[in-house]
């Protein structure tokens, strides 16, 4: 950058701050934090990242901006702490101790192509919901939210310009206009930003690691609220339910079958015209009685919907009417619609039809949208599943508060998921959930999303491997709340791609089965319906699991799905494996992402005297090495760290939804017990949302659990692998019942308020491989 006594320091964050042009800033308070410094001459900035020791970091340079193609130099100083030339003003400020934003305004209020260049030569993550990478280095993204059911490549439905460098900072590019990352694509050197706007925000964020970097990102943009218990069991859909058999035969067939789930989706068509929000009963005979039996059987209903209303429907069932949807002639009165600019509704072409997109900038329009989901809140739906909302159905048009609509390709999925979760919290009192494909920075505030459209195969370009790469870079970008269509959306399922799909769908979020197909668990044969139920049962006896890690997301911002870059950053080896993660803090998963049985899994180093226990064996490994596993069919390479005290449900629990007074006698709840699964170990506690805490200490063969809870409740210990343990002690102790075929033991207590201490000796210590 040159002489630095040249050079204005524009922000330090400290109390005070006092700079002139001749020299640096002085501050009697600075520490820990981002110090910002403009070269005036050249326009070049530096971010300068400063530790709690007060000690530089790292330093990041951005050569300068670029102006419809020309670099900005010969700035002045404001009186206002700005620096401006005649064609652009530049202006930082600190927004915390963990980060601070460089704003770039063209003088003359008008668009114009910016470029911002970034010195750095690294390995980068995050940037929304993407499915062909994980570290993006080399790769062109565009920000813009675009529907494409087909080979994804570098686009995507969740979009966000936010970036993580392995240098030890992130930015984020908060502009909803239509923008590209380049990411060292056509600059071995430098990153570009590229984006079309009258206005920029370029927020620089202090590390060092990705946990950081997301804790202060989601502290900015906004973190999950935690979604209501029912939603995290498991979800069943189709394409299409003809009738009402089809929606009942789905429930009643989970329920036959034994599998637990809280939720019915019932996607398009339900309406007598797209988005009228009027139930079709042609299709759905005797609703009353249908919705009931459902609520009998212990679920909740999804119902689909998009920003459309058609003046023109889609036929594909009977009962739908040709012409304009009951509502369009309403809300094309009232100018609740998207506008051409002769003030006509803008109309576009979707799939299910040609509607007009809801003006979600004008609060009337809002509020008119909320009456017409009214029309169905008889049914007693629970939850909204958010189709469309992409940018690339925004034309060019006029919006209410006069947003141009290159901005609103963006915007809107925001404008209208925030509407949707408006209506939650309004009607339901916030008890119910979204589920939404499009999405942008800040989305992740309204939960959950799911990854689109998706092909039935085992495809790196569309099928299950994209898939989980895309449920890593979602997490990494701070959209937590996650799931996808199990066993791919497009396409014919094999019964090994539904299992193996399904078995990535236990360790997601949301474990959601969807297929245009139709298909259920029990169309696969015996051997799949068997490991389904297992599977779709462990991630129900998980929720306590997944709902701390749901409250942590929502705390600071650590997603549930934790990609090996983020949960390992003491382990650089751990980061280029992409097709496994970590499941909350204690759970490494492998999906079968290929056909066959076998798969490397690369173990990462653990803390000093931690080891990698294998979940079907038992067997002990060290980290920092490579394992290579037998998966048959039924099992999916898992691995617990070592000390890990697992809270679960029951497995004979069918429902999350509390036991209710319509709910039939033979549906199990969960009310009032739990497991706790303790794996070998020196250590481990857990504590969970409903006041249920436990802590192992192990020393000289001996372990000591102590367990409480601040209601009464009832637990089961469970002794992971205790056999191969301590086979002598539990032969003496009738109060442990060993299982034959896994060598657990487990002992049932009554936990309370008051401590609990059980006392056990390991006469067989475990070796590590």
């Amino acid at each position: 950058m040159g002489d630095i006594s040249a050079a204005f320091v524009i922000c330090v964050l400290a109390v005070s701050l006092s700079s002139t042009s001749t020299g640096s800033a002085t501050s009697p308070d600075s520490g820990k934090g981002v110090r910002v410094e403009l070269e005036p001459e050249s326009g070049s900035i530096t971010a300068r990242f400063i530790g709690n020791d007060q000690r530089e970091r790292v330093a990041i340079r951005l050569p300068g901006v670029q102006l419809d193609g020309t670099p900005q130099r010969s700035f002045q100083r404001n009186g206002d702490g700005s620096f401006s030339n005649s064609k652009v003003q530049v202006r930082p400020k600190r927004l915390g101790a963990d980060s601070t934003e460089i704003v770039w305004t063209a003088t003359d209020g008008e668009v114009h192509d910016f470029v911002i260049s970034i010195e750095d030569n690294s390995a980068y993550y995050g940037c929304g919901e993407r499915f062909a990478s994980l570290n993006h280095k080399g790769m062109i993204l565009p920000m813009v939210s675009i529907d494409r059911p087909e080979d994804k490549g570098s686009v995507t439905y969740k979009p966000v310009p936010f970036c993580m460098s392995t240098r030890g900072y992130a930015f984020w590019l908060d502009s909803y206009g239509p923008g590209r990352f380049d990411l060292n694509a056509t600059d071995r050197d430098h990153i570009l930003l590229f984006y079309r706007a009258a206005r920029l925000r370029l927020v620089v964020i202090d590390g060092p690691d990705m946990a950081a970097m997301l804790r202060e990102y989601t502290r900015l943009s906004g973190r999950p609220r935690v979604p209501p218990a029912w939603s995290f069991a498991p979800w069943k859909s189709r394409n299409v339910h003809n009738n009402r058999e089809e929606v009942l035969a789905d429930a009643e067939l989970m329920r036959r079958h034994d599998l637990p789930g809280s939720v019915i989706v019932i996607d398009s068509p339900w309406e007598t015209g797209y988005n009228d929000f009027v139930l079709n009963e042609r299709q759905f005979a005797e609703p009353a009685e249908m919705f009931a039996r459902l609520r009998e059987l212990g679920f909740h209903v999804c119902l689909w919907l998009t920003p459309f209303v058609n003046d023109q429907n889609l036929v594909d069932m009977p009962g739908i009417a040709e012409g304009p949807s009951r509502n369009f002639a309403e809300g094309e009165g009232l100018g609740h619609f998207v506008k051409r600019p002769d003030g006509r509704p803008m109309l576009a072409s979707w799939w299910k039809g040609r509607g007009a997109l809801v003006d979600f900038t004008k609060p009337a329009a809002v509020r008119w949208w909320h009456e017409q989901i009214d029309t169905a809140r008889e049914w007693g739906f629970r939850a909204i599943k958010c189709d469309d909302g992409e940018g690339n159905f925004v034309q060019d048009a006029v919006f209410y508060d006069g947003t141009p609509a290159a901005e609103m390709k963006n915007r809107y999925a925001m404008l209208y998921l925030q509407a949707a979760q408006e209506y939650v919290d309004t009607r339901f009192g916030g008890d119910g959930v979204l589920f939404a494909r499009c999405g942008f920075s800040g989305t992740q505030r309204f939960p959950f999303c799911w990854a689109g459209d998706n092909d039935a195969s085992f495809s790196f370009e569309n099928g299950l491997p994209s898939v989980i790469l895309a449920g890593q870079n979602a997490a990494l970008s701070g959209l937590s709340m996650w799931g996808h269509d199990i066993a791919g959306y497009s396409g014919t399922q094999t019964a090994e791609l539904f299992i193996r799909w399904a078995q990535f769908g236990a360790f997601s979020p949301v474990m959601q089965a969807h297929m245009t197909s139709n298909l259920g668990p029990w169309d696969f044969g015996d051997e799949a319906l068997r490991i389904y139920r297992t599977y779709a049962k462990l991630h129900t006896s998980l929720f306590p699991y997944i709902y701390a890690a749901a409250h942590e997301a929502a705390q600071s911002g650590m997603p549930i799905i934790r990609p090996m870059a983020l949960a390992f950053s003491n382990d650089p080896a751990a980061a280029s494996h992409r097709y496994q993660y970590m499941f909350g803090p204690e759970i490494l998963v492998a999906p079968m992402y290929q056909p066959g049985t076998h798969r490397t899994v690369y173990l990462p180093r653990l803390e000093e005297r931690r080891e990698w226990i294998d979940y079907w064996s038992g067997a002990a490994f060290e980290g920092g090495r490579f394992v290579e596993v037998h998966a048959p069919l039924d099992r999916m390479p898992l691995f617990m760290r070592s000390g890990a005290l697992i809270c679960m449900l029951p497995q004979d629990v069918d429902t999350l939804i509390p036991r209710n007074a319509e709910m039939a006698a033979d549906v199990v709840t969960a009310d009032g017990r739990r497991v706790i699964q303790v794996w070998p170990g020196r250590r481990g506690h857990v504590s969970t949302h409903d006041g249920l805490v436990a802590r192992t200490e192990s020393a000289d063969h001996r372990t000591t659990l102590t367990v409480s809870s601040s209601a009464p409740m009832r637990v089961e210990i469970c002794r992971m692998f205790a056999a191969a343990l301590d086979d002598a002690e539990l032969r003496d102790d009738t109060e442990w019942k060993i299982d034959a075929e896994t060598g657990h033991a487990r002992k049932e207590i009554n936990a309370g308020p008051e401590e609990r201490v059980i006392i056990w000796r390991i006469n067989k210590p475990r070796e590590a491989k």
